[in-house]
């Protein structure tokens, strides 16, 4: 897939795609994306050990107020919030039951370091961004390159 197709699946607004093909700065169209999803909070930076404050709640949130729209009834991010997980992964598995519903999703993207990068994108491109190989380190398994999606 070329590059321009894999950032426009994980940054859809026009807008998004004009300024990160503006700062686009190295090769590395992985390490490009993260730098560029992280700076603009489309991102969200969470310790492998867990989240904080609600995190994704509120990520979410922001999500819907950037984009007018509404991913999740009130109650339903309420659960969310009080959701008691054990790792991170069974926490993004309640919010994409929540979010699939809209036709939505929690994707982490991949990376090399001991940090979850998450990012919300619609549910109809999920064959795209699944196979698409972003980390180019032969020494981290192939899986572990490529965006996931906790069902």
């Amino acid at each position: 897939m070329h590059d321009q197709e894999i950032t426009q699946l994980i940054f859809p607004d026009n807008k998004d795609l004009e300024q990160f093909l503006k700062d686009v700065g190295s090769y590395d169209i992985h390490e490009d994306l993260l730098k560029f999803g992280l700076k603009t909070k489309q991102f969200l930076y969470v310790d492998y050990k867990g989240e904080q404050y609600q995190e994704i709640v509120n990520f979410i949130l922001d999500y819907e107020f950037a984009h007018h729209i509404e991913l999740a009834a009130k109650e339903e991010l309420e659960q969310l919030e009080a959701y008691d997980y054990e790792f991170l992964p069974d926490k993004i598995r309640e919010a994409n039951k929540i979010l699939s519903l809209k036709g939505y999703g929690l994707f982490s993207y991949p990376n090399s370091g001991d940090f979850y990068a998450l990012f919300i994108a619609k549910l109809e491109k999920i064959t795209n961004l699944l196979q698409e190989e972003l980390l180019l380190d032969d020494r981290i398994p192939f899986q572990e390159r490529c965006i996931k999606y906790y069902r």
